[in-house]
């Protein structure tokens, strides 16, 4: 199955990529962004005592049309006695892509709605909660509509499952007897790809998948040591300036040697609205199964901004909880992305 997540990661959006450029005769370059962030995440998970997670990624991302990709490398602080499944990518701040379009909101006259890259993204966080399993940073597809102001992003790795998105909830699990130390390092990379598909009448589904290389050390017990894939799908309408979806995923974990880990299941949904300006507010919610068939599910709500601060940077911040033992109690970040062109 593992195998079979790893096709799909590889296959399906560079399939739909090739049919893109054959039909755009390569006219569209692309757009590139870096962008970087910090996130922090506190909370229990189920021991006597919190383990706080403090994690900054410098990523590289490639758009074009419906097509993403996205390369996120990580620096990660635990101070704790939890472990890091996954290490925290951060949310994606990129929207705006689209060329009739500025990332401070500003519009320059294109009010067609075909564009395969609209004008700004939803953007949940999603908790992958006990199985570092992909969340959510944001919705994303094909939408166009420069002029009216639609929440709906276009490029799959912003998508609510396939996105870099992981808060405490999902990246760290509690280990008994563990030592409650501080150790810090670089954290597993994240590669993401993804496509929307255009449905019709302001619908999309985005198609998602998120492998986990193995760079954290294992030794500090900043992450497994083992390759994870997680392919999700997201069912998402653009209504006027909101945008609302639905959508699931499924991660498949590389299980160490003597592990109990096991594959999880998780499922979100969510809505987002553009303000006057370019300012689009959203919130989530996320259920995510937990690696550990003794422990439970977690289940957290967020809230979160993005806004232009110049025609090319983006910010958004988030705060996140949780409302069981296998959740963050506290999750909270902002991040910045830069348009290369």
């Amino acid at each position: 199955m593992a195998r079979l997540a790893g096709a799909a990661l590889l296959v399906f959006p560079a399939a739909a990529y090739a049919d893109e450029q054959k039909d755009s005769g390569q006219s569209d370059p692309g757009t590139w962004r870096i962008s970087t962030g910090v996130n922090y995440s506190q909370g229990d998970y189920g021991e006597a005592q919190d383990t706080k997670v403090v994690s900054a990624p410098m990523a590289v991302k490639y758009r074009r049309g419906g097509f993403s990709v996205r390369v996120s490398i990580p620096y990660v602080h635990i101070d704790g006695p939890g472990s890091l499944l996954d290490t925290p990518q951060g949310r994606d701040a990129g929207f705006g892509d689209d060329s009739g379009f500025d990332d401070n909101g500003g519009s320059s006259g294109n009010s067609g709605s075909g564009s395969s890259s609209s004008n700004s993204g939803s953007g949940s966080s999603g908790s992958n909660s006990g199985s570092g399993s992909s969340g959510s940073s944001g919705s994303s597809g094909g939408s166009g509509s420069g002029g009216s102001g639609s929440s709906h992003s276009g490029g799959s790795d912003d998508s609510p499952s396939g996105s870099d998105t992981v808060t405490g909830g999902g990246a760290v699990v509690g280990v008994p007897g563990a030592a409650n130390n501080r150790r810090s390092g670089i954290g597993d990379i994240a590669v993401t790809l993804g496509y929307s598909f255009n449905l019709g009448e302001s619908t999309y589904f985005d198609l998602s998948g998120r492998m986990k290389v193995p760079t954290a050390s294992t030794a500090k017990r900043l992450g497994t040591g083992k390759v994870d894939f997680t392919v999700g799908g997201d069912l998402v309408q653009d209504i006027g300036r909101a945008t609302v979806y639905v959508g699931g995923r499924r991660k498949f974990m590389g299980k160490p040697v003597g592990s109990t880990l096991r594959d999880t299941w998780g499922v979100g949904g969510g809505a987002s609205y553009r303000l006057a300006g370019g300012t689009v507010i959203g919130a989530d919610y996320d259920w995510q199964q937990s690696s550990s068939a003794s422990n439970g599910p977690s289940s957290e709500v967020t809230g979160w901004v993005n806004f232009g601060l110049t025609r090319k940077l983006r910010m958004q911040v988030f705060a996140s909880t949780g409302f069981t033992t296998n959740s963050t109690n506290f999750a909270g970040g902002l991040s910045l992305s830069y348009r290369l062109n």
